[in-house]
């Protein structure tokens, strides 16, 4: 039985501890309360009945969860909502050393408070043991900085979220071992999927990941990924991004080790200049030991018919080694170039059977 499927008298109530979710009551301290409470049993679920309740920055701690009803829809959250309620407050929920700890089926707001305000934030930097935290059912919005930040994770899971709306990226994480499935990522101000140096060992399949202002994934120094059957589109920059920048003294060399496969990508490139790299399906720069294979690009506009026709270029690189792009299809898959090669890349790049047709820009 998955932890939010478990009846609502096995968990501890905030209306015991006097949230009133009225929209109008700040609710901080009665829900901190609670999840103490969960605490001092030695761990359990707090349970969220359907209301709106306002609040600051909540902590969670190890072994304890956050559940309520997850019926939201792209356009507003319903059923359990938490909005923020304080413009001084770093973050909504803080995971902190809260190992174990999950957040599910809740509707999170940030209401535009503040300035560089998280939704969901982790620093895991005393690395004693793996967090192994989970975000599940949820939707995460209007926050002026990233909807969920973890810095220093080790071990986490994002699921079945509707991430939309927000300044920053929609997730941006440092460190390893993760799965992301079966998401949203739309219209945030970042990117979609933001992996900071350094990272890796994460799964990302299945996810959505759309309209984003800076671009659809963008993993730096990382190695150890899957992203595969995902639809990205209408990205502001690339719609996927591996970068590696120069070599560092460290002995890592280039980032390796990425399977990309079976994902549609479309429109990317949409709030960059044409012709530049950024205006390209896939960029790759300074990364080896990199599968592309079997994945459709296409060019478009936005839903109206307007904007740029997008983007320039399918799959750029330069200082690449290992490499494999294979049997892709580009169906008026670019404006200018299918493959664009910006040097440096090592004899062990094997480029064949791709197929497709350029879609020619405006003159």
């Amino acid at each position: 039985m998955q932890a939010n499927d478990m009846s609502n008298s096995e968990m501890i109530s905030v209306r015991a501890f006097g949230a009133q979710g009225d929209g109008k009551t700040d609710d901080t301290a009665a829900i901190q309360k609670a999840i103490d409470a969960a605490r001092d049993a030695g761990g359990g679920g707090v349970w969220f009945p359907a209301g709106q309740y306002l609040s600051s920055t909540l902590k969670l701690h190890p072994y304890v969860g956050l559940f309520g009803a997850p019926t939201w829809s792209y356009h507003s959250n319903g059923g359990t909502q938490i909005e923020l309620c304080d413009a001084g407050a770093a973050c909504l929920i803080d995971l902190s050393a809260a190992y174990g700890a999950r957040v599910s089926g809740l509707g999170l707001s940030g209401n535009k408070l503040g300035k560089g305000t998280v939704g969901i934030y982790l620093d895991g930097t005393r690395h004693d043991q793996e967090d192994t935290v989970f975000v599940d059912n949820c939707r995460i919005c209007y926050f002026t900085g990233d909807a969920v930040r973890f810095d220093s994770v080790f071990g986490f899971t994002l699921r079945d979220t509707m991430i939309i709306f927000n300044d920053g990226d929609g997730f941006s994480f440092t460190h390893w071992d993760g799965w992301i499935h079966d998401c949203i990522f739309n219209n945030n101000g970042g990117y979609g999927i933001h992996g900071r140096p350094w990272n890796g060992a994460v799964t990302i399949v299945n996810n959505r990941i759309e309209w984003n202002v800076k671009g659809g994934i963008c993993l730096g120094h990382g190695s150890g990924f899957s992203i595969n059957n995902n639809f990205i589109d209408r990205s502001g920059g690339p719609g996927i991004r591996l970068h590696g920048g120069e070599p560092v003294d460290r002995g890592y060399g280039r980032p390796f080790a990425y399977s990309i496969t079976g994902n549609v990508i479309h429109r990317s490139g949409a709030r960059v200049e044409q012709g530049t790299d950024l205006s390209s399906h896939i960029l790759l720069d300074f990364v080896a030991g990199v599968t592309i294979t079997g994945n459709t690009m296409m060019t478009g506009r936005d839903d109206s018919g307007k904007g740029p026709l997008s983007p320039s270029f399918g799959v750029v690189y330069g200082g690449v080694e290992n490499t494999i792009i294979k049997d892709n299809t580009w169906q008026a898959g670019a404006t200018q170039d299918f493959l664009a090669d910006r040097g440096g890349n090592e004899p062990s790049v094997i480029i064949k059977d791709n197929l497709g047709c350029l879609c020619p820009s405006e003159k």
